[in-house]
């Protein structure tokens, strides 16, 4: 589906680069994501539907075997609970949490791997701002970031909450101002410029000569990074 921020200048540099990196996807980033997609089909059959945004090198398609898998977990808190996650209030994230990493991850993956949950949003939470429209909305504004730069498993689960974003483009506009707060914390954090030199390094192991233009975009990536964490010191 399309990207609720697709036009917006920070989203459409960084995914230019993540389709770069992605031409030259590694065979670990492939059996990573086939990897969630077992597990969220298998987890749904047991009565809990879960849909996750990968992050990292897994989402730029550069992941090693030794590479860990940060994402964001979607779940439909139980009882109607419509609050942010984590919640006492709820037990179906700690519960799948559980099921990823201690049972899935641990004893189906032939070369177990870190993983870290980075957020966790509630559908119920989410479907209710969407129908109050409010772009100040803190899971609202997460849930456009993550779909706009973050490579989805289990669409089906996001598809209707992701349409829904769609077909309020006025919502979709006002939300665009908030943005760059996100978007800062990810480009002042030094681990995203270390892992973009990494992800670079990667490539260059494996024979790929990457080519002067693109080489250029990574710069100006970086250097806008680097811009950024010095304005916030």
């Amino acid at each position: 589906m399309i990207p609720p921020f697709a036009d917006h200048p920070l989203v459409s540099e960084f995914n230019d680069l993540k389709k770069y990196f992605r031409q030259h996807e590694t065979v670990a980033s492939r059996n990573r994501i086939h990897q969630f997609r077992t597990f969220a089909r298998v987890i749904a059959e047991a009565g809990l539907p879960v849909g996750f945004d990968v992050m990292g090198s897994v989402n730029f398609g550069v992941a090693t075997e030794t590479s860990d898998v940060d994402l964001v977990l979607y779940i439909i808190c139980e009882d109607g609970y419509d609050g942010e996650c984590p919640s006492p209030k709820c037990r179906t994230q700690q519960h799948v949490e559980n099921l990823l990493i201690h049972t899935w991850i641990r004893g189906m993956s032939e070369s177990p791997y870190p993983v870290q949950v980075v957020d966790c949003i509630n559908l119920n939470l989410l479907e209710r701002d969407l129908k109050r429209g409010d772009p100040e909305s803190p899971v609202l504004l997460r849930f456009a970031f993550y779909r706009s730069v973050c490579r989805g498993v289990n669409a089906r689960l996001l598809r209707p909450y992701h349409s829904a974003l769609l077909d309020n483009p006025d919502l979709v506009e006002r939300m665009k101002p908030y943005l760059w707060s996100l978007f800062d914390e990810l480009v002042k954090s030094s681990k995203h410029n270390y892992s973009i030199q990494k992800y670079q390094e990667r490539l260059t192991q494996l024979g790929v000569r990457i080519p002067p233009s693109m080489m250029s975009t990574i710069r100006v990536h970086l250097d806008q990074s680097r811009k950024h964490l010095s304005d916030g010191i």
